[in-house]
């Protein structure tokens, strides 16, 4: 059984184009915005270091990206003529 994004959607994210799947990470960024600011709140509320929250939250994403090759860019810069 495929998850399903919401309630009545017909397409996992495998199944969305690629304009439908970027805008639907750049969503979920959106949300992951709202959210860590919320969890910082939390955080100072209840007396933890923000800076140790924030180290804890890059370590995530850096593991996430940590798991796709590194693109290789290169820039060739041509002398003037």
């Amino acid at each position: 059984m495929n998850a399903r994004r919401h309630k009545g959607d017909t397409k996992t994210f495998e199944e969305l184009t690629f304009e439908e799947q970027a805008k639907a990470m750049n969503m979920t960024a959106l949300q992951f915005r709202k959210q860590l600011t919320a969890h910082l709140r939390r955080a100072n509320d209840e007396g933890k270091h923000e800076e140790d929250v924030l180290r804890t939250r890059l370590r995530l994403l850096e593991n996430i990206l940590a798991e796709h090759p590194k693109p290789v860019i290169t820039a060739k810069i041509s002398s003037p003529r």
